[in-house]
């Protein structure tokens, strides 16, 4: 009787440590899979922010361009070269 209660009592110490390591086993998974999203999340913001990044840097050597520089003197500030002929559309 007295081996046979140790056997049972064996028994339930690692059923149960079988329990606790499977149910740990699980969580970790939990665990892991919400830090792959994140990981993911963060990953895809940090190659939004390089693409924005090019476009605006692409954007600053487009406008410190002399031809935007002129483009925007004729347009919004109304400037001509000197020695240019402005004609005016009487009509508009």
């Amino acid at each position: 009787m007295n081996k046979r209660k140790k056997s049972k009592i064996g028994l339930l110490i690692v059923i149960g440590l079988t329990v606790y390591f499977g149910y740990e086993a699980f969580n970790q998974q939990i665990v892991l899979n919400s830090k792959r999203n994140e990981l993911d999340n963060i990953q895809k913001k940090i190659a939004d922010e390089e693409k924005l990044n090019k476009d605006l840097t692409k954007q600053k050597d487009i406008m410190n361009s002399d031809e935007y520089i002129e483009k925007v003197a004729r347009e919004k500030l109304g400037m001509v070269k000197s020695g240019e002929k402005v004609f005016v559309d009487v009509n508009q």
